[in-house]
């Protein structure tokens, strides 16, 4: 989403403020914690990118409800792909007896 913005997302290793006029630095270190990003314009910190406590707990509480819409998708997709081959191996070995029109 920053790069999509307009911003030139970096890594702390190679970090390289003079890189383009707005920089995201990823998982900077400060006291406080390691925000997602430090946004930096004209290589001056504007701030980091962080969303609130409560905001963290519904986006993980929300991908955690689709990864289970996803498993249980995975088991339905399994589940028929198993009996369409047991239906096909079912058709096959009523052709190759002749009984398939039975």
């Amino acid at each position: 989403m920053l790069t999509a913005s307009g911003w030139a997302v970096q890594e702390k290793r190679n970090a390289n403020l003079a890189a383009a006029r707005d920089v995201a630095v990823a998982e900077l270190s400060f006291k406080t914690g390691e925000p997602d990003y430090t946004l930096f314009v004209d290589a001056k910190a504007l701030g980091a990118v962080v969303p609130p406590r409560t905001e963290q707990t519904r986006i993980v509480a929300e991908v955690e409800r689709r990864l289970s819409v996803v498993g249980e998708l995975e088991a339905v997709v399994s589940a028929n792909l198993q009996r369409a081959n047991r239906i096909r191996q079912s058709i096959l070995q009523k052709a190759f007896i002749g009984k398939l029109n039975s």
